[in-house]
């Protein structure tokens, strides 16, 4: 029997190669074809309006390929932005930890991100968007000494300032598409402040976790994303 597919879109990271939320969905892999994209993999000096018209004829290709579609963080502000594709073709959306707009706490914690590459202080930076990232309970030791540092700072600033600048409340309120989207009880950075309720479908937050739903809380993640699968796509 053939595999149903899924467009994963991952969040904003220091390197393209940075995709460990695939280890995250390999409780995925028996029954479905998972195909992952780096939510970076085009960066511009285009207007906001023209940069998100690329990814819906990017993504608009690809529809017919894919039965569902996954973003974290800013894959999923990539995917909110393209609703309008959604609103006439059914396809299974699942959103982690993405924000509907940038709210004050959100650009003071991203802000100093950004100022920090900006001022080629990547570590501090990168130090400083975990700290938010993970669970206050989780002690992550970093090692960023394999990194390249320019690539690495360019990616941070263009992709928190494209979160930070894009407020997704007008379509989300104008293209109800349904979907499921989970963030973390416990986040710093994603959570009910800057997040709107979908008016056709679900915003669940997942007990114990932060910004990383799948690696805080894994047991209650995979139930509930296998539940939403099987009934979307059978």
């Amino acid at each position: 029997m053939k595999k149903r597919t899924i467009l994963v879109i991952g969040p904003v990271s220091p390197q393209a190669s940075d995709m460990a939320i695939a280890k995250n969905l390999m409780f995925l892999e028996d029954h479905y074809q998972l195909d992952y994209l780096d939510s970076l993999v085009i960066m511009n000096d285009e207007s906001k309006e023209a940069y998100y018209e690329w990814w819906k004829s990017y993504l608009e290709d690809r529809l017919h390929c894919y039965d569902a579609f996954m973003g974290f963080s800013f894959g999923g502000v990539i995917l909110q932005q393209s609703f309008t594709l959604f609103e006439s073709v059914k396809k299974s959306i699942i959103l982690f930890s993405t924000p509907s707009f940038a709210d004050v706490s959100l650009h003071a914690k991203l802000g100093k991100v950004v100022s920090l590459c900006e001022k080629n202080q990547l570590d501090e930076a990168l130090k400083a968007l975990y700290q938010d990232v993970f669970l206050s309970t989780d002690h992550p030791s970093f090692d960023f000494t394999d990194l390249d540092r320019d690539v690495a700072a360019e990616r941070l600033i263009f992709g928190l300032n494209r979160v930070l600048e894009t407020d997704s409340r007008p379509i989300l309120k104008k293209n109800p598409v349904e979907h499921l989207h989970l963030i973390g009880e416990c986040s710093q950075l994603v959570n009910e402040k800057n997040v709107m309720t979908p008016k056709t479908g679900c915003l669940m937050g997942v007990p114990m976790a932060g910004m990383r739903v799948l690696q805080d809380n894994p047991g209650f993640c995979q139930r509930v994303i296998l539940e939403r699968l099987s009934r979307d796509l059978g």
